[in-house]
């Protein structure tokens, strides 16, 4: 997720801002809804996230969104009645922006996920970034309301864009399906889009180009969430997990995935991870005193993951450029590394933005 400025400024932010990677739940099925999602964000928040968390389900025809920033502990008690949010499908959304991380004014409560249509029958998360947003907003902002939006220093939420976006199509006559598919080919940059329906309320649809996904089929009950680690509660309840293909979209009902391409103009990159070279690169980082996830993933980006993957750095740069985002395979081989013994991982809580204890995992060399 990405907030960006409206102005001529967008080119300098762009480049300032080097980390975007949210962390994301959806469910659908019988389950306690609420309790559910946060104890998985909560779980995942270390990796980027905790700056914000957001909820939304629907429930008897409607949708209901409680967010705030803060990573979950702190917005419990912010918002009380998050923890006992009721639904049938639901998202939940923990934020995550280098841009939020150093400056408080772009961590607000109304810039974190879920974002809803004017007629709060849609809702909408995202992780990533919409690099063509201004085209978008500049089309839509005269119709639409945009929540998000500051007018003290003219700035909205890029992700906004897509459920006004999404609304508009539905309003056509398409179904959500149909329409985020549509949405895709007219999208530039890094996305994962989560929504749900207040017309539909047992089906959650993911629309995922190049993001983190991982998926668990239960009886009677469907989940995803960025990282298998959200899934830690309720892993052995769950009959299959996997990673869903990139480019793909995601129709969730209980116990059921449909799965389609989601623009067949993308083409998936083919990449081989060696993990040896990985492990080898973040090692050398490790060696040399404890590192959190964000300094480690930054000191890999233009040196390890190139070499580990086997491609030039211009062609690193390319995929990049493309909206190719290396997150899981990164995680998984840091996991083999603590199981391997060679590095350990613990939680470092310190300030970022307005609050003082949002966790994040530190990674030590094990000599």
């Amino acid at each position: 997720m990405l907030v960006i400025f409206a102005t001529s400024s967008i080119d300098r932010v762009h480049k300032l801002l080097r980390s975007v990677l949210c962390q994301l739940v959806a469910y659908v099925g019988s389950r306690p809804l609420a309790p559910l999602m946060l104890e998985a964000l909560e779980i995942q928040e270390p990796y980027y996230g905790a700056l914000g968390t957001g909820l939304g389900a629907v429930h008897e025809g409607k949708i209901t969104v409680l967010k705030a920033s803060g990573n979950v502990a702190k917005v419990k008690k912010k918002i009380g009645e998050i923890a006992k949010l009721e639904g049938s499908a639901g998202l939940g959304h923990s934020r995550y922006s280098s841009l939020a991380r150093e400056d408080p004014r772009m961590n607000t409560d109304k810039m974190v996920h879920p974002f809803t249509s004017d007629d709060q029958k849609l809702a909408l998360m995202h992780n990533g970034i919409i690099n063509n947003f201004q085209e978008h907003w500049d089309k839509l902002k005269t119709k639409h309301t945009f929540t998000s939006y500051e007018p003290d220093v003219d700035y909205i939420v890029d992700s906004e864009v897509a459920v006004h976006m999404l609304s508009e199509y539905l309003a056509d006559g398409k179904e959500v399906g149909e329409a985020l598919k549509l949405i895709a080919q007219q999208i530039q940059g890094f996305f994962l889009f989560g929504v749900i329906n207040a017309d539909d309320p047992e089906t959650v649809w993911i629309a995922n180009w190049y993001q983190p996904c991982v998926v668990g089929i239960g009886d009677s009950e469907t989940i995803f969430v960025s990282n298998q680690i959200g899934l830690s509660s309720i892993r052995e309840e769950l009959g299959k997990v996997y990673e869903p293909p990139k480019n793909s979209l995601l129709k969730l009902t209980p116990g059921k995935v449909e799965t389609s391409i989601l623009d067949p103009k993308r083409k998936v990159p083919q990449l081989n991870l060696n993990k040896e070279v990985l492990k080898s690169e973040i090692l050398d980082i490790v060696s040399k005193g404890d590192v959190d996830i964000e300094n480690l993933r930054n000191a890999l980006f233009w040196s390890g993951f190139h070499s580990a993957y086997g491609v030039t750095k211009q062609e690193w740069r390319q995929l990049r450029r493309d909206g190719v985002d290396i997150v899981n395979p990164f995680f998984n081989v840091l996991d083999e590394l603590i199981i391997e013994g060679k590095i350990r991982r613990y939680v470092n809580r310190r300030i970022e933005g307005q609050n003082k204890k949002t966790p994040r995992f530190v990674y030590s060399f094990i000599s």
